[in-house]
């Protein structure tokens, strides 16, 4: 069954060159059972909460095995009170934990100034069911930092392959599991111009 409309807006740039962010993985979602209850988590880029100016994260759940599902809601905390371009979020992961609560990361520009580098972030956010249920409006999304400094996506190695999304490329998808009631997240960083490493953390 149809869970939502897709309303990314599939390319997505460096806010100063307008040069491509790897924009495959607009295209992409994540998947997560709640073990205890069966409910179902999906979560993908969508434009819809910035009238289609800037992609941020939706979520929608299914009690019924996927035969239908929640009305789409946002789940990154990315400021709206700084510029469109910097609140663009991306690379979506999805795990929901033993207790239930349901986490997702992604990256975005919040940080991002004028200058020479992208600066750019990776946040898990977290909602704990409880008298709100985490696909409602009325649900509380916690957020953290995954990055202990902000790091510069224009170090991040390019694709330039006219046959293939071009631009700077860290990965297709990010890792976010489930650890008992924690959760371990692993992320790429561009370690030197062109080359990449990855890091994780457990919380």
């Amino acid at each position: 069954m149809k869970v939502a409309g897709l309303r990314t807006r599939f390319l997505f740039q460096d806010p100063e060159s307008g040069e491509q962010v790897s924009h495959t993985t607009s295209l992409l979602s994540d998947t997560a059972i709640d073990r205890r209850t069966g409910r179902i988590h999906v979560a993908w880029q969508d434009s819809r909460f910035a009238d289609g100016a800037a992609d941020s994260v939706a979520m929608a759940a299914s009690d019924d095995g996927g035969r239908t599902w929640s009305t789409p809601v946002k789940v990154n905390r990315t400021p709206t009170g700084i510029p469109l371009s910097n609140q663009q979020a991306f690379t979506v992961a999805l795990a929901v934990g033993d207790d239930g609560t349901v986490a997702v990361s992604h990256t975005d520009f919040r940080h991002n100034g004028t200058g020479e580098a992208l600066l750019t972030d990776r946040w898990p956010a977290r909602c704990r069911p409880g008298p709100a249920d985490c696909t409602s409006d009325a649900a509380t999304w916690r957020e953290t930092r995954l990055t202990p400094t902000s790091y510069d996506m224009r170090r991040a190695p390019r694709i330039p392959d006219e046959a293939s999304p071009r631009g700077y490329f860290l990965g297709e998808r990010m890792g976010l599991v489930a650890t008992g009631r924690g959760f371990t997240a692993a992320w790429a960083v561009p370690e030197a111009p062109g080359r990449a490493a990855v890091h994780a953390s457990t919380s």
